[in-house]
C-alpha cells in the first residue's frame, strides 16, 4: 500500500469484524491507514439495498488520501426481511423507510426476480439453453444479450438427500427428526421466491450445509443462480472446476455493490 499509493483504497469483511475485540481490531486496522496518509471510515452496507437479490451485509472500509472526503453510496433499494445491523446505527448505511423515501427507493429483488426466468431443471440435470424470456428488468440486465445459458447444472443428491429435500420450509424444523441427526437452524432449508435471498456462501450447493434449497425445484441452486443472486452477468467467466467456480461465487462481493461503492469514489478519483 505505501509503494503504491492509490488514491483511495476499498476493503471489505464480516460485520463481525465491526465487533471484534470489543471494536479494537477495526480500530487498529483503521490506525494503521492513518499511518500510511489515509483518512478512513467504515460502514455495514446490506447488498439488498443496491439491488442485489440477498441480504448479504458486510463491513465495508473506505480510505482516501487525507483531506479528501470518505463517501458512501446512498441505498437505492428497500430491503426486506431481518439483518444483523449494528447497535451503533449511525455506522450502518441503510434505506430511510419512512413515507417519503418509499417513493425515491425501488423495491427489493426477490429470488425469484432473480432467478425465474432459468429452466426449471431437475436434480442432477443440466439446461444449455434459456427456455422463456425475461420478465423482470433484473433478469434482463444480468442476461444482457447472452445467447448460450452456462453453469446450470444441479447437484445429483442421494435418495436420502432428496427425501430430505421433499420436506424443507423455512427452517430445519420442517425436516421430520428421524431423517437428519444434527445441523443449524438454516440447514436443509427452501428459499422464499418472494423475498430476498438469505447470504449466499460457498456451500449453496449443498443444503446439509445452509438454505440453498429452490424455491420451486427439489435441489440446492446451481452455479448459475449462485451467480444470479451475487449480481453477476450471465456472462461472466469463472475459472476452474465446478468446485472453485462455486467458491469464487460464494466468496465474491457483489458486482452491483461493488459498483455503488465505485461510483461514490468516482468524485476522489476524479472519474
Amino acid at each position: 500500500m505505501n509503494y503504491f499509493r492509490p488514491r483511495a483504497l476499498v476493503m471489505e469483511n464480516v460485520v463481525g469484524l465491526a465487533t471484534h475485540k470489543g471494536g479494537e481490531t477495526i480500530a487498529q486496522i483503521v490506525e494503521c491507514f492513518a499511518g500510511l496518509g489515509y483518512d478512513c471510515d467504515w460502514r455495514l452496507l446490506n447488498a439488498a439495498n443496491f439491488g442485489v437479490p440477498q441480504r448479504r451485509e458486510r463491513l465495508i472500509l473506505i480510505g482516501v488520501e487525507k483531506g479528501a472526503r470518505v463517501a458512501f453510496p446512498d441505498p437505492t433499494h428497500l430491503s426486506d426481511g431481518t439483518t444483523i445491523g449494528h447497535k451503533d446505527r449511525s455506522k450502518m448505511v441503510v434505506a430511510d423507510e419512512d413515507l417519503f423515501s418509499r417513493r425515491r427507493h425501488e423495491r427489493p429483488v426477490t429470488v425469484l426476480n432473480a432467478i425465474g426466468d432459468l429452466p426449471p431443471i431437475r436434480s442432477g440435470e443440466t439446461a444449455t439453453e434459456y427456455h422463456r424470456d425475461p420478465f423482470h428488468p433484473y433478469q434482463r440486465e444480468r442476461r444482457n444479450g447472452t445467447k448460450a445459458l452456462k453453469l446450470h447444472f444441479s447437484t445429483a443428491h442421494t435418495p436420502k438427500m432428496l427425501e430430505i429435500i421433499k420436506h424443507s420450509g423455512k427452517n430445519i424444523s420442517s425436516i421430520p427428526a428421524h431423517l437428519i441427526s444434527s445441523g443449524f437452524s438454516s440447514c436443509y432449508s427452501r428459499l422464499d421466491g418472494d423475498a430476498t435471498s438469505v447470504t449466499i456462501t460457498v456451500n449453496f450447493v449443498h443444503p446439509a450445509s445452509n438454505r440453498c434449497i429452490h424455491p420451486a425445484c427439489d435441489r440446492a441452486l446451481t452455479p448459475r443462480e449462485g451467480a444470479r443472486l451475487q449480481s453477476f452477468d450471465d456472462d461472466f467467466e469463472f475459472a476452474g472446476n465446478r468446485s472453485q467456480i462455486v467458491k469464487q461465487i460464494g466468496n465474491a462481493v457483489p458486482p452491483l455493490l461493488g459498483r455503488a461503492i465505485g461510483e461514490a469514489l468516482a468524485p476522489v478519483l476524479g472519474d
